[in-house]
């Protein structure tokens, strides 16, 4: 057998896993092969995201399609029967099966040029905990606008000067796809659930999941709400859809919350796996391998996807939940945001985890309303100098960019762009950080040109009016610069 085949086969299988975890994943207990041992390189523990195979199958023709050459007639090969609960269970990784282990699914949000960069977002982020010993799963979705703070894959801060952000940054700014994002993700979701470990992780580019449906052949679902995107249209009622119409009910936000759009997306998991371990999905699963064996990035090894699959052939519908984090919307420094209720929160991790954990108090809802009126009040002389800095910058712009040097113009647009990440952020060591670079090259090239004292204030207060009147801003965290 072909390396290729081998490594072919071997994404097929953790295909099948992340069905567990997006789709039920039933089909891998169906899937049988005859020489199990040969999809093992020697050492068959946790290696790092597979590359994508390119399948040695011959594409499936899309029926009138033309075929130039007709292969030699090949005799099939007996369909294998379903493989035994035993023979499963032999192949799986039993210490991983032990106890309980946590994985985190993401649904990446590509596009060619995130693609050429590494820098996807995690629009979808659903940490699953599976219990071995009662096979129970938990789903715990994570709102991707979630204010928490963000590590790097070593597990320290990514900006100790500026710790918080939004739960689906800690991907690209911890690395992106080729610099230990998924890990940086991992040690962010880690922290947010007060130290419960977060080792392993399945993703998937949101566009297989389209290609998964239809592979499938679709999926009844009762629509609840009103979907319209790039001009499709759904109206709620049940109906039979198809991957593309899965897709915008997954994606749909316009109208509603992220909360509401995590909920919709578990909902539909739910009508898959269901669909799934009615139909079992056994001819199918050529189609979606096909389909999407270029879209997934995991670090289960193959043993344990075995158990994983072990535990959705002895699980129902029953023993699946789902769960959010819970909080509540807050416009917090000009973005809105996913506040936490963190003692709920330390309720929910209680009640699936079995642990009493510590969540960070200063990421409560609560705590960040008191903050931010606190912390405006405390460094109001270097908001006010910060905004001034860049309102001069800023006149200098409008008014002579054409007379300035082009190093000293590229000099000062740079320094201006984390001066308004500093104002935006409301950040002491922030503004104190970036502040002075921006004072100082706009002096310079007032005096550059010939100006006497300080930039006309009148005219740089119209500017800094303008900046704030292009921000649409309302409730706790409004700052000068949006």
């Amino acid at each position: 057998m072909s390396k290729q085949r081998k490594t072919g086969k071997i994404i097929l299988l953790i295909l099948a896993a992340l069905l567990l975890l997006l789709l039920g994943a039933i089909g891998i207990f169906y899937l049988r092969i005859n020489t199990p041992a040969a999809l093992f390189t020697p050492d068959a523990t946790a290696a790092p995201t597979p590359e994508p195979a390119t399948p040695s199958a011959a594409p499936l023709q899309t029926p009138g399609a033309h075929s130039p050459t007709p292969e030699p007639a090949v005799t099939p090969e007996p369909t294998p029967a379903p493989m035994s609960e035993a023979e499963l269970e032999s192949l799986s990784d039993l210490s991983f099966m032990k106890n309980r282990v946590n994985i985190m699914v993401f649904g990446i949000d590509k596009s060619e040029e995130r693609e050429a960069s590494g820098s996807f977002r995690t629009d979808t982020m659903i940490l699953v905990t599976v219990n071995f010993k009662t096979n129970a799963v938990d789903m715990i979705s994570i709102p991707r606008d979630s204010y928490v703070q963000l590590y790097n894959k070593s597990g320290e801060l990514i900006e100790p000067l500026d710790p918080y952000g939004k739960v689906n940054s800690a991907f690209s700014l911890g690395g992106g796809l080729k610099h230990g994002g998924y890990q940086s993700a991992l040690n962010t979701v880690s922290a947010l659930f007060g130290g419960i470990p977060v080792q392993y992780y399945v993703s998937v580019d949101m566009n297989a999941v389209k290609d998964v449906v239809n592979a499938m052949g679709g999926v009844e679902y009762d629509v609840d709400i009103e979907v319209t995107m790039n001009g499709r249209e759904l109206h709620p009622g049940l109906q039979h859809l198809d991957g593309q119409a899965v897709l915008d009910y997954c994606r749909q936000r316009k109208g509603s919350s992220d909360v509401a759009r995590a909920d919709r997306q578990q909902r539909m998991l739910f009508a898959i796996f269901n669909q799934m371990k009615s139909t079992g999905q056994i001819a199918n699963i050529p189609k979606i391998y096909t389909a999407v064996q270029s879209n997934i990035e995991t670090n289960l090894s193959f043993e344990q996807i075995c158990a994983l699959a072990l535990v959705a052939v002895r699980m129902d519908s029953a023993g699946l939940n789902r769960h959010m984090v819970p909080g509540e919307y807050m416009s917090l420094y000009a973005r809105d945001c996913w506040c936490l209720h963190t003692l709920k929160l330390q309720e929910l991790i209680s009640d699936v985890f079995g642990a009493e954990v510590i969540v960070d108090p200063n990421a409560d809802a609560e705590a960040l309303k008191l903050y931010v009126g606190t912390n405006r009040l405390a460094i109001a002389a270097e908001l006010s100098a910060g905004n001034r800095a860049y309102a001069d910058a800023q006149y200098l712009l409008t008014n002579y960019k054409s007379s300035i040097p082009s190093a000293e113009c590229s000099a000062l647009q740079s320094a201006m762009s984390h001066l308004k990440t500093a104002l935006r952020r409301e950040s002491k060591g922030l503004l104190d950080l970036y502040t002075p670079p921006v004072r100082t090259l706009a002096d310079s090239i007032w005096a550059g040109l010939g100006g006497m004292g300080a930039i006309p204030s009148g005219m740089a207060d119209a500017v800094l009016q303008e900046e704030e009147e292009s921000n649409t801003f309302s409730g706790s965290g409004g700052i000068h610069i949006g």
